[in-house]
């Protein structure tokens, strides 16, 4: 009931890329694929990656700005990673550590109390996705502090699995309820320095938009009479379209989490790994967590997360709360062990923060000519670039952003929207991109919005296009 099935022939009339291959695959997924599990954009099927660089069915090349939404900090296929898949398909697939013992999840979860932020002794327990170790973080919260109540944020997004949607702010609640989400999962307004419901102006008066936010959450803890056990926050909101709050919101909510016994749980999936030119984002604004939870480029393109936290807040759940046949799978495990030590040898966090300066410089230059761009925002190479109507107004003009992505497409550029008003354009390259693609890219991003100001973008075009 929720795809239109569309006639995809019609797309032909609308872009001159040569589709006939792709085109076949997008029906099959059509027919065969539940509209849930998707938000799709254009009419891109990948069969090969490399470095920065993707190709479709269809033989047409792509410069990567999205790297499978966060997921290859370290490029596609980077062949230390590869290399040591292979090592260890050889050896082992996994054996579930359910039962018995395994060498790789031991070696990572070792790594991985060591790189965290916090002095203090930890233990790591694995996933699969963001989404299941959230699950995992709100299990260990609740069964350590005994109370139920979570705050959670508007605007995050915390993954699908049961427990992750129900923390999820950005999907509307219309929407979850027809799965009936888990109860006790409260919503506050996330400081968002550019847009907020207080009017406040959160580059200029960073303190009264954090004293403010702090002080809705500390009114939320009374009123549900100290049993809140967690409040599960993105130190920089992804989905929500890259929020990054001000420094002393952090510490402030650090500080109040202490102050009333709550867990803090930080939730890195997206913005961890170097992304953020920081090994956490978190380190930016200088807080230690009780619970990290990380994903996505964790095992460089393998499926695997991670869940860091107190050893003591960890060994209050009682086994078997943390199983899963695959717990840790060795191939996995292996790769993400390689995936860190990319990481450091070339120093891929340093990178990612040159690199966003540099980007983030270049479309605040480009808006002096642009008036559709408005807000830059963001640290190392998790960037947003809000599109507005009227700079003044900041209305959002999802329209507009979503045929800059679609003409980006056409010139060979991966980018897609995402925030909450879905408007702004998603600039997460992989760490190791190389400046002629960085400045190629960019240049496409600068072309494709002026095309679609002289009106050379149809408005047919957005009918195709499903993003957030």
């Amino acid at each position: 009931m929720w795809r239109n099935n569309m006639r995809w022939e019609g797309i032909v009339r609308l872009t001159r890329k040569k589709l006939e291959n792709n085109l076949a695959i997008v029906k099959l997924d059509e027919e065969y694929i539940p509209a849930a599990s998707a938000l799709k954009y254009y009419p891109l099927a990948v069969v090969r990656a490399e470095g920065a660089r993707v190709w479709d069915a269809d033989g047409n090349e792509y410069i990567d700005f999205l790297t499978s939404a966060a997921v290859y900090n370290v490029g596609h296929r980077h062949p230390e990673v590869v290399n040591a898949i292979k090592e260890q398909v050889e050896e082992l697939l996994n054996y579930t550590p359910s039962y018995f013992y395994e060498e790789q999840p031991v070696r990572l979860a070792k790594y991985l109390t060591e790189l965290t932020p916090g002095p203090y002794r930890k233990k790591v327990t694995f996933g699969f996705s963001g989404s299941d170790s959230v699950d995992t973080a709100l299990k260990a919260a609740r069964a350590y502090t005994r109370r139920r109540h979570v705050i959670s944020f508007h605007g995050s997004y915390h993954g699908m699995t049961y427990g992750a949607l129900s923390a999820t702010g950005i999907v509307s609640p219309e929407v979850k309820d027809l799965i009936f989400p888990i109860k006790d999962i409260h919503f506050v307004e996330y400081p968002d320095p550019y847009r907020n419901s207080w009017g406040i102006n959160g580059y200029e008066n960073p303190s009264e938009l954090s004293n403010t936010a702090l002080a809705q959450i500390e009114r939320r803890v009374k009123e549900l009479n100290g049993e809140v056990g967690a409040v599960i926050a993105e130190p920089i909101q992804g989905d929500a379209g890259v929020i990054v709050p001000p420094k002393e919101f952090m510490k402030g909510l650090r500080e109040l989490t202490r102050d009333h016994n709550i867990l803090y749980i930080d939730e890195e999936v997206q913005s961890g790994m170097g992304r953020t030119g920081r090994w956490w984002a978190l380190e930016h604004f200088d807080v230690e967590p009780d619970i990290l939870v990380t994903a996505k480029a964790l095992g460089g393109g393998m499926p695997i997360s991670a869940v860091v936290g107190r050893a003591e807040v960890m060994d209050s759940v009682p086994p078997p709360l943390f199983v899963f046949t695959h717990l840790g799978h060795a191939v996995n495990a292996r790769a993400a062990i390689a995936t860190i030590e990319v990481i450091k040898k070339e120093k891929l966090a340093e990178r990612a923060s040159e690199l966003g300066e540099y980007v983030m410089r270049r479309f605040r230059e480009l808006s002096g000519e642009i008036p559709i761009i408005d807000d830059v925002r963001g640290k190392g190479l998790m960037i947003g670039v809000d599109i507005v109507k009227n700079a003044k107004t900041k209305e959002p003009d999802r329209k507009t952003a979503l045929k800059v992505c679609w003409r980006a497409w056409e010139r060979g550029l991966i980018l897609i929207t995402f925030g909450k008003h879905g408007n702004v354009l998603r600039i997460a390259p992989p760490l190791n991109i190389s400046k002629e693609d960085l400045d190629r890219g960019l240049d496409i991003i600068a072309e494709s919005m002026k095309d679609v100001l002289r009106g050379e973008v149809s408005d047919d075009v957005l009918g195709y296009l499903r993003g957030w």
